[in-house]
């Protein structure tokens, strides 16, 4: 599979204070890639790094003529039109597209989010979810390859983070843009392909999706980093090998294995 972002040997400080040291990442084009680590371990830097908003210390990162798109934790800090429509033409404007192809771009985008209704609400008017739909649809509109989600559930409740998550694996699946989602949750990473595990600056684990991960865990815990409940409960199904897709029949099973060992 053909890389969309190839991480060598990436290392970056603030001043004297090192942030990330000897990051080694291929992240595959069109995968959901999620990038996982506690408060501090150097996250958001990745993020910034890969999305070009600030330069390495040191090694490269080649985006393979992919374009990249940066979504912050908090959507309302990415707004800068009080009309949606306005704010998703920033973008394509900037770019001196001609009116006609900016007028396809956000109606695609809009589109392709689920939010063609949004089109003349007031950004201070919409929900956390719907906001999330806008600044995603403002990065569709730049035609971006990669989407670099920071944190980006950390700001909902968990209607709008259902909204959210629906929304990038959509996008993943359907539109076939390569997701890297930046988390300290792993259920905000549940549909990841793969996972990369920072601590303190440096890449601990690879993991083939969450479910792997949360194995590897059970040997080297990652400080700060708690499954959650959800994840726990699937990972154990899927030890007892049972599918966790239909509740009501996982329940079945898991209660006639438990009747077995009595």
């Amino acid at each position: 599979m053909l890389p969309a972002v190839t991480i060598s040997q990436l290392s970056f400080s603030y001043r004297t204070k090192p942030v990330l040291r000897g990051i080694d990442i291929t992240i595959p084009r069109g995968s959901y890639f999620g990038v996982v680590g506690p408060n501090g371990s150097g996250k958001t830097t990745l993020a910034y790094l890969i999305s070009r908003i600030i330069p390495p210390s040191a090694g490269t990162i080649d985006t393979h003529s992919n374009r990249v798109g940066l979504v912050l934790a908090n959507p309302a800090n990415q707004v800068v039109s009080l009309v949606v429509e306005e704010d998703i033409a920033f973008g394509p404007e900037n770019l001196r597209l001609e009116p006609e192809e900016i007028e396809r771009r956000i109606a695609s985008a809009l589109t392709n989010v689920h939010g063609q209704y949004l089109r003349h609400s007031l950004t201070t008017a919409i929900s956390g979810g719907e906001l999330a739909k806008v600044v995603f649809a403002g990065q569709l509109a730049l035609d971006t390859d990669v989407l670099v989600l920071d944190e980006g559930t950390v700001m909902l409740d968990p209607k709008n983070r259902r909204i959210l998550l629906d929304t990038v694996l959509e996008l993943n699946r359907e539109f076939h843009k390569t997701v890297i989602h930046i988390s300290h949750r792993l259920d905000d990473l549940e549909n990841a392909d793969a996972i990369t595990a920072l601590d303190q600056g440096t890449v601990i684990l690879h993991a083939r999706g969450v479910y792997d991960l949360v194995r590897q865990m059970k040997e080297k815990p990652i400080p700060g980093i708690e499954p959650g409940a959800h994840i726990l409960f699937q990972s154990f199904l899927k030890e007892q090998g049972i599918s966790a897709d239909n509740p009501e029949e996982a329940a079945g099973k898991l209660a006639e294995k438990i009747d077995m060992k009595r």
